[in-house]
């Protein structure tokens, strides 16, 4: 499970295989195999290419070569993890975690992906566990926090997520998730000026913040200088 720290979700960008670029890649490492076939971590590149250009079966072949060449190739693991996350195959998903687990338990992605599992069964308070895992395995793990503010917003521990984005945005200010989750906590917490004025940076630095929740702030939008402009 990829994910990027400006965006409140893993995501993934699935690029058309119908590309020169794509041959071409795909050209490159096949012949570098030709000479090299015992090369892991291009077989795991390969795996990397398959997947952004969303060809899955060929994906997973890779890694699984990769894999075979280099078991201790941990981020393997997860990506063939994340795989099958994204097909809905939870169970496969969480044994390829636990196989990168048990071969570095102190790699901090094991945990944050184990968390998404969790939450994607329902398993909140686990999912949550598991995201402090990961965080006291790298307290700059940047994503885990804001994965871990989510799940915190649904069961209102409202200052815990104003801590995390704090932090979060003092690493990198233009994460605009970490801003979206400011102005819903301060709004929850009945502050609403501070609500619209990190919601108004969340729209500034593209995020699409709920259109009910802007709409409810309205009242509170200052007219003076130095207001938010995307909340006008």
């Amino acid at each position: 499970m990829k994910e990027d720290p400006k965006n409140s979700r893993p995501h993934q960008v699935t690029l058309s295989p119908d590309t020169l670029e794509f041959q071409r890649i795909l050209h490159n490492y096949k012949q570098y195999l030709r000479f090299y076939p015992d090369s892991a971590e291009t077989y795991y590149n390969l795996g990397l290419v398959y997947s952004q250009y969303g060809k899955k079966e060929e994906a997973i072949a890779s890694y699984e070569k990769a894999i075979a060449l280099k078991p201790e190739l941990v981020q393997a693991y997860l990506n063939l993890g994340a795989i099958y996350f994204q097909e809905g195959h939870l169970q496969a998903c969480l044994a390829e975690i636990e196989k990168a687990i048990a071969v570095d338990p102190k790699f901090p992605p094991c945990y944050s992906n184990l968390a998404a599992v969790r939450i994607q069964e329902g398993k909140i308070d686990e999912g949550i566990a598991h995201y402090r895992k990961a965080l006291q395995l790298d307290p700059d793990f940047t994503a885990a926090g804001l994965h871990l503010s989510a799940a915190l917003l649904e069961q209102g521990e409202y200052d815990e997520v104003i801590d995390l984005c704090r932090r979060a945005l003092q690493k990198d200010p233009q994460i605009g998730t970490a801003e979206n989750f400011l102005g819903v906590a301060y709004f929850h917490k009945g502050q609403y000026r501070d609500a619209v004025t990190h919601c108004g940076r969340a729209l500034s630095l593209g995020f699409p913040v709920d259109p009910v929740l802007l709409k409810k702030l309205e009242p509170y939008v200052p007219t003076e200088p130095g207001t938010p402009d995307d909340l006008r």
